[in-house]
C-alpha cells in the first residue's frame, strides 16, 4: 500500500509539473517551481508515518503496562514496527532531495532545449 501512495505521489508530481511547465511558457523556472512543489508534497508524506510511530508507542506502553512479564517481546516488535514504518519518511525524504539538489527534469530540459 505504501509503494502505491509514492507511485501516486510520482505521477501526481510529474503532472504537476507537465502543467506548471505548460502553464508558464516552458522556461527552466517553472520546473523548478513544480520540483519544489513535489518535494513539499515528498516532505509531508513523512508526517503519516510519525503519526504511526506515536501510535503504536502508546499501545506498546499500555501494553507494557498491563503485561509487564511480556516487555521483551513487545519492544521487539515495537522496534521492529518503528523502522518499517520510518522507511516511508525516508523515501520520502530521499525524494524531496533528490528534486531539490540533483534534479533530473533539469537535464531533460536541457537536453531537448539544446542546451
Amino acid at each position: 500500500m505504501l509503494t502505491q501512495i509514492y507511485e501516486t505521489a510520482m505521477v501526481t508530481m510529474v503532472s504537476m509539473q507537465d502543467v506548471v511547465y505548460s502553464t508558464m511558457g516552458g522556461d527552466i523556472s517553472s520546473i523548478i517551481v513544480a520540483s519544489i512543489l513535489g518535494a513539499s508534497i515528498a516532505v509531508l508524506a513523512g508526517m503519516a508515518p510519525a503519526l504511526g510511530q506515536g501510535i503504536a508507542t502508546a499501545r506498546a506502553v499500555e501494553a507494557v503496562g498491563r503485561q509487564p512479564e511480556a516487555a521483551g517481546q513487545i519492544r521487539a516488535m515495537l522496534l521492529l514496527g518503528s523502522v518499517v514504518a520510518e522507511t516511508g519518511a525516508i523515501y520520502g525524504l530521499t525524494v524531496s532531495l533528490i528534486l531539490i539538489f540533483a534534479n533530473p527534469f533539469i537535464g531533460m530540459y536541457e537536453v531537448a532545449m539544446g542546451l
